[in-house]
């Protein structure tokens, strides 16, 4: 029997002992100790979680002083953060590749931001804003037996702040370096025995400011944005609904043959809806519902030779055509959970997850292709006696191209005490290649040809890609021990995980037509230590600190070429942050944040920023103002991520004033 049936096997066994094993009902936890729902959509104690897990709560956002998202992950341990332009974050749990978010699944109040359609999370196109998050829960591990296929290195979900635990009126303005100007504001009430919030946003800024040859960039973003969140009760049974919208556009650099510029115009919309009914003390049940779209408008002209695009009677040394990468994806989701507590020992989760993709462009399929998956999950926690702890989870899934898959994981915990606990984890996930990478019929229409004295006014590129139906999904086996402990006379949490991760069947090569191969040609070992602290021993301080240490080995078993920078490259062997943060008794608050790297991009660069800022809030009343200043300085002269992305300045400056009533 080989090693994955004997997990299987392990875990089956694991399975029926916890149900054998009777004991006394109880309620739904409702222990003090820190509580996260994400790793196993069990509300847990952080002691008793089958996974590594970080939080980022609103006062670290606010802080940190940071004004995107992507960066707050900075303060994550073994967690990747580049930019590939202006308005293109990577974010990556232990790096892997540097040139799209494929690996980790994205959440905003259990919704996917994954788009299927380009195979990547699109963190500019997302329709909140920092000031909207309440908390993010990231889950630092293969998540697949939770969350399915795509939640391959883990789980980030950001939890928006609820209507009625906000301001009844907020406004924000940012101003600052790169001609950052960010404009919020949002409004929170009661209707119909619920509450709701309604926030409008315009965000800009230009970008980073020059390439390696000295030569301006082009990579600045706009957009305005919408979303609403509205909840109610109503008898026994808790209603969410979430509705947004963004518009924007993103500039992008001139390549060779560009004559216009090369910008993108995007508008993204979202549904969310959960309804969730307590059947009885130790019985929920939740359905949720969500829909989402992208459309994406990307034309320019390009001056190419007329046998570039087919047209071979066209005598015209070079010719204007009108090209295009417009692309429309539509995704639905319909989940079905079941949470039962069947004694106080014992408790389960249990779910039907259905999704519908769907992805429509001339110049990336040539046609309108959809995707259907379905997925059964389930997590069991028992606990034996008071000293020991096991979880046992999976997921069945089913996609028409890839077929059937199964991601188990197993943890089992040690409690020294209700505050302090050792953890071994073994988990399986996967991440299905998408259609993009499977069924990609990749050409470029030209239009509106000129000159055309032979009346010919359209034509193909000549050069073009196809997806590879036979591709597999990627696979990665991953083992870690822990420990977690909450010092609760001092405030302090702290956490350390060893791991060792393998990686197999990568599809580790550029999603560009020049170079577009999607096989399973890599493979990547994975090895190191974390440590993440937070200390709070008051109302003034907050101190949290993280180091991980990773070694990282890429190899391939194909003779087909593989470049090993592509998965080493994103992947620090150091990384460290640290936030401090004290308010005094007369509101002013100071907050330094140090964030390290080396080496990371695809010049193997060190990232060494020193962020501080300084705010006071002034009380009148019922309302508040707060008045800041936030600056950014890079310890180092290297670009970031890739060596075309540089700023003039080594000092980043920005003020904020930020209204509450």
């Amino acid at each position: 029997m080989n090693q994955h049936s004997l997990v299987r096997v392990f875990i089956a066994c694991a399975i029926a002992i916890s149900l054998a094993i009777p004991v006394q009902a109880s309620i739904w936890n409702t222990d003090e100790l820190p509580v996260v729902l994400t790793p196993a959509k069990l509300k847990q104690n952080r002691s008793e979680v089958p996974a590594s897990v970080s939080v980022i709560d609103r006062e670290m956002i606010n802080a940190s002083g940071l004004k995107e998202i992507p960066e707050l992950f900075r303060l994550i341990p073994g967690t990747s953060v580049g930019a590939r332009d202006g308005w293109n974050y990577v974010v990556s749990y232990h790096g892997t590749n540097y040139r799209d978010s494929r690996r980790m699944q994205v959440l905003i109040d259990g919704r996917s931001v994954y788009q299927s359609g380009l195979a990547t999370v699109d963190w500019n196109d997302i329709p909140i804003t920092i000031q909207d998050i309440e908390r993010i829960e990231i889950v630092r591990g293969p998540s697949s037996a939770s969350y399915g296929a795509n939640a391959f290195l883990g789980v980030i979900n950001i939890i928006t702040r609820h209507p009625s635990d906000i301001n009844k009126f907020e406004g924000n303005i940012l101003s600052g370096t790169e001609n950052t100007e960010n404009y919020r504001v949002s409004y929170a009430d009661d209707f119909l025995n619920g509450s709701y919030r309604i926030t409008l946003a315009s965000i800009h800024d230009d970008g980073f400011d020059i390439n390696r040859s000295g030569d301006e960039r082009l990579d600045s973003k706009s957009s305005q944005l919408f979303n609403s969140r509205y909840e109610t009760h109503i008898s026994n049974y808790a209603i969410s609904i979430g509705l947004g919208y963004k518009s924007g556009e993103i500039t992008d650099d001139y390549s060779d043959i560009d004559v216009s510029p090369p910008n993108t115009e995007t508008d993204d919309y979202y549904f969310s809806s959960k309804i969730e009914k307590e059947i009885s003390e130790t019985h929920q049940l939740a359905l949720k519902y969500n829909f989402s779209a992208q459309k994406q408008i990307h034309r320019w002209t390009v001056a190419i030779p007329p046998s570039f695009a087919g047209l071979i009677n066209n005598p015209s040394p070079l010719v204007l055509v009108d090209a295009n990468e417009d692309l429309r994806a539509t995704r639905q989701d319909i989940d079905i959970q079941d949470t039962y507590i069947w004694n106080e020992n014992l408790r389960s989760v249990a779910g039907i997850h259905l999704k519908k993709s769907r992805v429509s462009s001339e110049t990336y399929y040539g046609t309108t292709l959809s995707s259907n998956n379905y997925q059964i999950y389930f997590n069991i926690e028992k606990k034996f006696a008071d000293k020991f702890s096991i979880n046992t989870g999976g997921s069945y899934e089913y996609e028409q191209r890839i077929g059937k898959t199964f991601s188990p994981r197993i943890s089992s915990h040690y409690h020294i005490n209700k505050n302090h606990s050792l953890r071994a984890i073994y988990s399986e996930a996967i991440r299905t290649p998408d259609l993009l990478e499977s069924s990609a019929n990749w050409t470029y229409t030209g239009r509106n040809v000129r000159p055309a004295p032979d009346g010919q006014t359209t034509g193909k590129l000549i050069q073009s890609a196809l997806g590879n139906p036979d591709v597999k999904p990627e696979r990665i086996e991953s083992r870690e021990i822990g420990y977690y402990g909450n010092f609760t006379q001092y405030h302090l949490q702290w956490d350390v995980k060893i791991f060792y991760d393998q990686l197999d069947r990568l599809i580790s090569n550029a999603i560009s037509l020049e170079r577009f191969n999607p096989i399973n040609n890599g493979n990547l070992k994975l090895s190191g230590i974390e440590t993440e602290i937070d200390y709070r021993p008051n109302h003034k301080w907050l101190i949290h600190a993280s180091y991980a240490y990773i070694k990282n080995k890429a190899y391939s078993n194909s003779s087909l070429p593989f470049t090993k920078s592509t998965e080493e490259s994103f992947t620090p062997k150091n990384s460290a942050s640290a936030l401090i943060s004290y308010r005094t008794n007369g509101n002013i608050q100071f907050s330094l944040a140090q964030y390290y790297a080396r080496s990371i991009g695809t010049s193997q660069n060190k990232f060494s920023r020193s962020d501080i800022k300084v705010s006071k809030t002034i009380k009148c009343q019922s309302s508040e103002i707060e008045l800041s200043y936030i600056g950014q300085y890079r310890h180092d002269d290297d670009s970031e991520l890739l060596s075309d992305n540089i700023y003039r300045d080594k000092l980043r400056q920005f003020i904020g004033i930020n209204f509450k009533y």
